[in-house]
């Protein structure tokens, strides 16, 4: 049996991970959190660790991990609550979980994002360099551990358990109205249950590697397109009004590595229809 840790369990990617692990018999999970409101109405109390980034000292941790999973971040809209903070957890707390995983021979796998890039091009691979022109991107840049963890950029969809901040959240919330869907801004990401089954693939396959992977979805959708799949996957009764913005946004991702093709990762339709 293999005992993983995840970091950040009640956030919008953290819970759905920590729940797509407990319900494998092959894992001791354990998982950190906040909140303990969050935490304790939604998972097992004796395998919650109350931690936080903010104040706490990861060494203080226990080491008898396989895998860390770190699912903590700030996301785009709460990047200016306190922007010390973010950029704090963003970009300098990676490195400490990363140092700590690799001082004590745990496997770490930590998440960034397509934001890293402009948008102006699209399909960007491993090699683009990096050129984000807001603040999100730029702390999220500077908090890749090259060569310490196993690093999947990528960008996330799925639904939270105590904000309403993400993009199914929002759509939900319009259930009956008249919205933009945007033509001409385009997404190849993932969602969160297909992030942890990722996850899953790689422990159980031996696919960790300390490198820097893209891993996206087979399509490149709109969010036009995206905002008729919330549609008919959540019969919200939308009026997608066809909508194009001045400039451009395409983050699509590409990889010059095989770890995606490996994965086998389903199509935007097909994972949308798959979230519970």
């Amino acid at each position: 049996m293999k005992k993983i840790l995840i970091l950040g369990g009640t956030g919008m990617l953290g819970n759905t991970v920590v729940k797509h692990f407990i319900n494998n018999k092959n894992y001791d999970v354990h998982f950190t959190y906040r909140n303990e409101k969050v935490a304790f109405d939604n998972f097992d109390k004796n395998k919650a660790i109350k931690f936080d980034s903010l104040t706490d000292d990861i060494n203080n941790l226990n080491t008898d991990f396989d895998y860390v999973i770190n699912c903590i971040g700030i996301i785009k809209p709460f990047m200016f609550n306190n922007m010390r903070d973010s950029i704090f957890i963003n970009s300098i707390f990676p490195w400490n979980a990363a140092n700590w995983c690799k001082t004590n021979n745990i496997k770490f796998i930590h998440i960034t994002t397509d934001c890293v890039f402009d948008g102006l091009k699209g399909k960007y691979n491993e090699l683009d360099e990096h050129n984000a022109l807001d603040e999100y991107g730029k702390s999220k840049s500077l908090g890749e551990p090259r060569g310490k963890c196993m690093i999947l950029r990528t960008s996330i969809i799925g639904e939270e358990i105590h904000k309403n901040a993400s993009l199914i959240s929002w759509a939900k919330s319009q259930r009956g109205k008249s919205v933009n869907g945007f033509l001409n801004h385009f997404w190849n990401g993932i969602t969160t249950k297909q992030y942890a089954i990722i996850c899953e693939n790689i422990i159980e396959n031996n696919l960790y590697q300390e490198d820097l992977f893209h891993i996206h979805s087979k399509d490149i959708v709109s969010k036009y397109q995206m905002l008729e799949y919330f549609n008919e996957k959540y019969d919200l009764n939308l009026k997608i009004k066809p909508y194009i913005t001045n400039p451009i946004c395409d983050r699509s991702l590409s990889s010059i590595k095989e770890l995606c093709s490996k994965l086998d990762i389903p199509t935007v339709k097909e994972q949308i229809n798959n979230l519970e």
